[in-house]
């Protein structure tokens, strides 16, 4: 029996819960303190919807079973045989787990905000916002059609893609999930929420990292051999634009490029100009967007869409500030455990959440059951500035130390590693070198 064709009002609303959907409806309610990744990742519904359909590992699709099929058996457990079909197996594809899928179409079918405000690959609306099997591909069509606008529409895909374009988003993110992996134990289990409840505090915590990844990568000063940002005509190591160059490194996130080799070499006597040919043309030679070396200017470097980070002086420094962060977030919340603040706090908001349910009860209307509990929310808001002071106090100072060691650290080995260098030959460009006659 054929398929009833879906008329255009069922498509337009079909297009229309899906253009209002979105992940976090999802996240909202079965996360209690989501990580700043699976926050980020659930901005995009376009991602979420692309995600149901990839398979999670390459051992669920039919080419990554086909090919562990194509190696032999092993006898041993431990064989290098058995390492490469278990890596085949778990490598990852993107998609979400069956176990996560179970627990959507749990809370979809528990709760209808979760079902409405979220898209569900395979299930569509009826007009009474009751979900139903996909029926036709123009169904399906107008699905991904309304996901795809109102992606569109709430910038989900393009402000990740905003947000992982600089190599100091990065920094901050590794510090926010530092931050927000070594809070999980001093959690109040009872209430939603992170530990540091201001997020104006959360984010300061990544302010060492990134003022670092900054200085790695060029956006606080100019660094030898290059150019300004904004280049004054007379001499390229010049601002032409003062103010405009702290706008290009700062908010643009703009360095200068490359100086010409016979001005570069001033700077960088340790380059000959075979290293700063090579290095170019690794720079310019494909447009994969994260590559690496371990020959770059300064040492081995990752570049990341267009951004060369130096290992020694940027990314360990980075790690440096993450692992203290978390150190500091641990630090501060033992103490605060131990001198009660936490279970003080907990039984703040507890106690604000019962008195206000039961002047509810009473008749009172919501402002005036706030205003009947100012002091107990006063008290509440107190010790929770406690805990965010102490918990931003501790983790800046531990991801300082951190980052400081580790830039010093990597400062010296590439000092170092240049000095043993030594200074280059002098080698003429392509085009001046000239050929000897042959000796007669």
């Amino acid at each position: 029996m054929a398929l009833q064709e879906p008329t255009k009002d069922e498509l337009l609303n079909i297009f229309d819960y899906a253009f209002r959907s979105n992940p976090r409806h999802y996240a909202n309610v079965a996360y209690s303190d989501p990580s700043p990744v699976v926050d980020m990742l659930g901005s995009s519904p376009l991602l979420d919807y692309i995600r149901q359909r990839l398979p999670q590992k390459l051992g669920d699709t039919k080419a990554g079973k086909a090919l562990i099929n194509l190696l032999p058996e092993e006898q041993k457990p431990r064989s290098l045989g058995d390492y490469v079909k278990r890596g085949i197996q778990e490598a990852p594809l993107g998609g979400y787990s069956k176990i996560h899928l179970m627990d959507v179409d749990r809370l979809r079918g528990e709760d209808a905000a979760v079902q409405l405000g979220t898209t569900r690959v395979g299930q569509v609306p009826d007009m009474q916002g009751f979900d139903r099997p996909t029926g036709t591909m123009r169904e399906a069509a107008a699905q991904l059609a309304g996901v795809t606008a109102g992606d569109i529409a709430q910038d989900g895909v393009r402000n990740i893609w905003w947000f992982l374009n600089a190599p100091q988003a990065l920094a901050s993110l590794a510090i926010l999930s530092a931050v927000h992996g070594a809070s999980q134990d001093f959690r109040d289990p009872t209430s939603k929420g992170p530990v540091i409840r201001n997020r104006g505090m959360r984010l300061a915590a990544t302010v060492p990292a990134v003022i670092g990844m900054s200085m790695a990568v060029g956006n606080v000063g100019r660094q030898p051999g290059y150019k300004a940002a904004v280049p004054s005509e007379a001499d390229p190591t010049v601002s032409a634009d003062p103010l405009g160059e702290a706008v290009s490194r700062y908010f643009l996130g703009r360095t200068g490029s490359l100086l010409p080799y016979d001005e570069f070499v001033k700077e960088r006597p340790d380059v000959s100009r075979g290293e700063y040919e090579q290095y170019k043309a690794y720079l310019h030679g494909n447009s994969l967007p994260i590559k690496a070396t371990l020959d770059g200017i300064q040492g081995p470097e990752v570049t990341f869409l267009g951004k060369s980070i130096p290992v020694a002086t940027g990314i360990l420094p980075a790690v440096a500030a993450a692992v203290g962060a978390g150190m500091g977030i641990r630090k501060a919340g033992a103490r605060l455990r131990d001198a009660k603040v936490l279970d003080q706090a907990a039984a703040a908001r507890q106690g604000v959440k019962d008195r206000y349910g039961e002047l509810r009860q009473k008749g009172l209307e919501h402002e005036e059951a706030l205003a009947e509990l100012g002091p107990e929310i006063r008290e509440r808001e107190r010790l929770q500035r406690q805990i965010d002071s102490e918990m931003l106090k501790q983790s800046l100072a531990y991801s300082s130390i951190g980052l400081t060691g580790a830039a010093a650290t990597g400062q010296l080995l590439e000092s170092i590693r240049r000095a043993l260098k030594g200074r280059a030959e002098i080698e003429p460009a392509a085009d001046e070198q000239t050929s000897l006659p042959a000796p007669v």
